[in-house]
């Protein structure tokens, strides 16, 4: 039987295989076990009571809201604007921002508006999976630039080999998903010289508000650019409202009625109600700090941990929600195909999910999330694991 499916990809191996060891972990709680989830980038701290508060109130005046603005509440789209003036000096209209249903929706359909099939994408590597897909999505052809793996060092001369006369748009991350890397001022500023305008910079800065190390900043401070940037940023990581779906992204005057027309059409709106809660988190910045000291401790507890672990190396990540291993002489040493095929016997062993490296363009690690109360742990019982006899 032919298939219905017109769509060129694969999708069994487009899989998400953080969820196929979520789906493990879900399986074992259905039995009465107890997983240790290092998966999901979501935050097992509680949302401050303000925040609901917020949101309860809203449902009294729900039905004022609904379809009205595609684009995002007015009030909220004032309050991001003023945020960022606050935070980072940067003047920003109201206007320019599009909320949509965190960010996910917004690279799609950012892809969509920016590229055409057989135009060309240059994205980090290692890659946020959502990247990548969108890429297949649109038929676009995607290059790579690097990351590098031990000095978490942007590789300027990856980006200027793979940047082409055809690439149309560029994806940068900052703090990175899976790496923690952080992009300094002068790496951003080499990216727009090479780009020179010729190509849309779209900037995924959802973890610019968990810098460990450094102090927080965004894109948008850059100053005298020659390229067009657009940024996106979500409520789900610092201000921990995961599944209360609230994205946004900044975009150019050209970008805002096409990104918001998709939105008339596919989406209608946001949840007005979930947007009322934005707008509180906004007031309570302490929140991220407070979320920033937990996981940074929970960073170094685990650098220390790994530090003599034979076959395993951790990246010290300086922000975000991840830290990654790299267990390539492990693996080799275990003749351990793939990094599902890790993190599926790690799982067995140990009750810990881990998310499989292939899902990022790195088949022989492993990303753990901080996010959850027994990370410590989980860290313990893969250092148990590592060291075991096999």
């Amino acid at each position: 039987m032919s298939t219905i499916i017109r769509a060129p990809i694969d999708f069994h191996n487009e899989r998400f295989l953080m969820f196929v060891l979520d789906q493990m972990a879900n399986e074992l709680e259905q039995k009465g076990g107890k997983a240790i989830r290092m998966t999901l980038g979501k935050s097992e701290l509680p949302l401050h009571p303000d925040i609901i508060g917020s949101m309860q109130g809203a449902l009294d005046s729900f039905e004022k809201y609904t379809l009205v603005y595609p684009g995002g509440l007015p009030e909220l789209k004032a309050k991001l604007a003023d945020h960022y003036m606050q935070k980072y000096k940067v003047a920003i209209q109201p206007s320019n921002f599009v909320i949509s249903v965190g960010t996910s929706s917004l690279f799609r359909n950012l892809f969509y508006l920016l590229l055409k099939e057989g135009d060309e994408v240059l994205l980090p590597s290692p890659y946020y999976s959502l990247y990548h897909f969108c890429a297949l999505l649109v038929g676009a052809k995607v290059s790579y630039y690097n990351i590098n793996l031990d000095t978490l060092a942007l590789d300027v001369r990856s980006f200027e080999q793979n940047f082409t006369d055809k690439t149309r748009v560029v994806v940068i991350n900052t703090p990175g998903n899976p790496l923690g890397n952080i992009l300094t001022r002068d790496e951003l500023y080499a990216i727009d010289r090479i780009v020179d305008g010729r190509a849309t910079v779209i900037n995924d800065e959802i973890y610019a508000n968990t810098y460990f190390d450094d102090e927080c900043e965004s894109v948008m401070q850059l100053q005298d650019t020659r390229s067009r940037f657009v940024t996106t940023d979500a409520f789900s990581k610092g201000y921990r409202m995961y599944s209360r779906r609230v994205g946004y992204a900044i975009v150019p005057d050209e970008l805002v009625q096409p990104l918001t027309v998709i939105q008339h059409h596919t989406l209608l709106t946001a949840d007005p109600v979930v947007q009322f809660g934005a707008m509180a988190a906004l007031d309570h910045q302490q929140e991220v700090e407070h979320l920033i000291d937990t996981y940074k401790g929970r960073r170094d507890y685990t650098l220390r941990a790994l530090r003599t672990v034979d076959g395993v190396r951790a990246l010290p990540s300086r922000g975000g929600f991840y830290l990654t291993i790299d267990c390539d002489r492990f693996m080799r040493q275990h003749r351990v195909s793939t990094s599902l095929d890790l993190a599926s016997r790690l799982f067995e062993a140990t009750h810990v999910a881990t998310v499989p490296g292939s899902d990022f363009g790195l088949p022989t690690m492993l990303r753990l999330s901080y996010s959850t109360a027994d990370y410590e742990e989980g860290i313990d019982r893969l250092v148990r694991f590592f060291r075991s006899e096999w």
